[in-house]
């Protein structure tokens, strides 16, 4: 018998099964309902018993868009967690769903066989959506370093999660983790304009890196999106890791990656 979290799954139908299979089945032990469109899934909504929606944008037209605005548009749905799956890696899109009531954005993968690390990531928000803080806890594989917003913070970063990384073990990482941090840290310090919080974790089956700041909304354009210029940003986040996202807060967000362990199968 579940005792994780009643889900409601928007989602193609082809692609739907696997998807709740893995919520079911993996850490969250989720209870997954299934449907493929905005009335059906606002019925269900309506009768209660939901604590977590699921919405993936490839549904045809606008219909995903168009759910978060309706859900969020009626007061007794307005406060139920929300989480967007989405192939395009637009940072205008992920600005869209936060301004219309997302709390956390999570890229799918390419292919159908790398869906895991995408659902893993709905189970990990779930988790801390629903986790009872405890200030005295210590666990050596969480490494968390406050960064101010100064023109030294992002070579710290790097320079950090470079050496928790060799630390683990985990030297064969410390570039794309140095590489993938320091576009996120930029992004925050420099768009943000506030303090940063670096939060690096050790899982089971991979390394998670979040860089948390206090401007809610979305990654900015001007920021991780791919230019001609910089030539870098979320197009390297995107190309290099395993899965990433976006979770909203009150006071902020969260930008995170994550990249698989190679000391794991």
């Amino acid at each position: 018998m579940s005792i994780g979290p009643h889900v409601l799954l928007v989602e193609d139908p082809t692609l739907a099964g696997r998807t709740a299979r893995l919520l079911a089945e993996g850490g969250v032990e989720a209870d997954v309902a299934i449907v493929s469109g905005v009335e059906a899934a606002l019925e269900l909504l309506r009768a209660g018993g939901v604590d977590l929606l699921v919405v993936d944008l490839a549904l045809a037209g606008h219909q995903g868009l168009d759910l978060l605005a309706a859900v969020r548009g009626e007061p007794a749905l307005a406060p139920l967690p929300v989480v967007v799956l989405s192939g395009t890696a637009d940072p205008e899109l992920i600005r869209e769903c936060y301004d219309l009531g997302a709390d956390c954005f999570v890229r799918k993968p390419r292919r159908i066989v790398e869906l895991v690390p995408a659902v893993r990531a709905i189970g990990q928000f779930w988790d801390r959506h629903t986790a009872v803080p405890d200030p005295g806890a210590h666990d050596d594989s969480v490494f968390q370093l406050p960064l101010a917003p100064t023109g030294d913070a992002v070579r710290e970063a790097r320079s950090v999660v470079r050496d928790v990384a060799e630390g683990w073990g985990l030297g064969a990482l410390g570039e794309i983790v140095e590489l993938c941090t320091s576009e996120l840290a930029t992004n925050a310090l420099v768009h943000a304009n506030s303090p940063v919080l670096l939060v690096m974790s050790l899982l089971p089956e991979s390394v998670r890196i979040e860089v948390e700041d206090a401007e809610p909304g979305g990654i900015e354009a001007g920021g991780l999106i791919h230019d001609a210029e910089s030539g870098r940003g979320l197009a390297i986040v995107d190309a290099m890791t395993e899965s990433w996202g976006v979770e909203q807060h009150d006071t902020g967000k969260v930008v995170w990656f994550q990249l698989h362990r190679p000391d794991q199968p």
